[in-house]
């Protein structure tokens, strides 16, 4: 159970996971409520995790997919220095 506090704050996936099903196994019929609520809590946990790496998966393909790449690489091409001519077009236009 001090295993599970340490880390119950921000749980890295796998190892809570695993910590709760022990606590749960160790459990066992002795407290079948706490054995079902650290079930549900390693699935829990288990499902966004997944999910997480899901929206990230995702994002990062959209990212890629759009004609522009990313917006850093489109600010990358971006100058504030006066004399140049990229700038003197634009001003011209206005």
């Amino acid at each position: 159970r001090e295993a599970l506090a340490w880390v119950c704050h921000f749980p890295p996936g796998s190892l809570y996971c695993q910590l709760c099903q022990l606590l749960a196994l160790a459990l066992g019929d002795r407290d079948p409520v706490a054995t079902a609520g650290l079930l549900a809590e390693s699935l829990s946990v288990t499902a966004r995790h997944q999910l997480l790496a899901i929206v990230h998966a995702r994002t990062r393909k959209e990212r890629k997919a759009t004609p522009g790449g990313d917006i850093s690489d489109r600010l990358q091409g971006l100058s504030l220095r006066e004399g140049d001519d990229s700038q003197d077009s634009q001003d011209s236009h206005l």
